[in-house]
């Protein structure tokens, strides 16, 4: 390994785990010690990444409050440092580290709501395929086999906890709803890009298990029957209708 990129994973490595400057070329002149060099270097790194926290997760930040999600965030950092310096796919365990704190246990909605966040970041990263047209559908000539592929941008989850109807009251109104009440019910929602917006669309359980089937096999007979199993009375020609009208099924790469 070249010396150059070995000192680099060295000093890195002591930044993000709080070690000391010992053995590392720091210049040891002036009124600073090579310590107190290197904190300068700890505190700018974990407070860009305690920003990228807060922009990911803005909603679980008011539901949190600035000064626990900054607890929370720096003993995140310390426990799950980036392993790349693609900080897009950083903050990914973040609602499951959540979920582990003993504090959060009368707020049990907040890693949900956390999960929702980082699902509609990846969703704002993902790309959008051409779309499936009706009139693509109609040209179908073997509806038995149809495969339906979903828009690679859209991300389901379920709950225990309305947490759609929470993100979406937070998102709207901000701080005044950081302690708004409500009831455990199970939820289903999709969460896609439509453009440069986020969309969190509440489902029922016969659609979200349709569109989780068509996510790992696209045949569209199987993904109806599981809906079904879910939901007896499942509209299956008004949700596809949907989801053509909302561009979240994908044309056929070879279309």
């Amino acid at each position: 390994m070249p010396a150059l990129h070995k000192l680099q994973q060295d000093m890195m490595s002591r930044i993000l785990r709080e070690d000391s400057a010992e053995g590392l070329p720091i210049a040891k002149n002036g009124p600073f010690t090579p310590d107190e060099r290197l904190q300068v270097y700890k505190n700018n790194t974990h407070l860009t990444l305690l920003d990228l926290l807060k922009d990911v997760f803005p909603v679980t930040t008011i539901l949190l409050g600035e000064k626990f999600l900054n607890f929370a965030g720096r003993e995140f950092i310390r426990a799950f440092p980036p392993e790349s310096g693609d900080m897009n796919g950083y903050g990914g365990l973040f609602p499951e580290y959540l979920a582990r704190l003993p504090n959060l246990n009368q707020f049990p909605y907040v890693p949900d709501v956390a999960k929702l966040e980082w699902l509609a970041h990846e969703s704002y990263l993902s790309p959008r395929r051409a779309p499936l047209t009706g009139a693509m559908l109609a040209a179908v000539e073997d509806p038995v086999n149809l495969k339906l592929h979903v828009q690679p941008h859209v991300f389901l989850l379920r709950s225990a906890w309305p947490v759609d109807r929470l993100w979406h009251e937070v998102s709207e109104h901000g701080e005044a709803l950081k302690d708004f009440k409500f009831e455990a019910a199970e939820t289903f929602a999709a969460i896609y890009r439509e453009e440069r917006r986020i969309a969190v669309w509440t489902i029922t359980e016969g659609a979200y298990k349709f569109l989780e089937h068509l996510q790992s096999d696209p045949a569209l007979a199987f993904a109806a029957e599981t809906a079904m199993r879910a939901e007896g009375d499942f509209p299956l020609d008004k949700f596809l209708a949907t989801l053509l009208q909302l561009e979240l099924l994908a044309a056929p790469e070879n279309a």
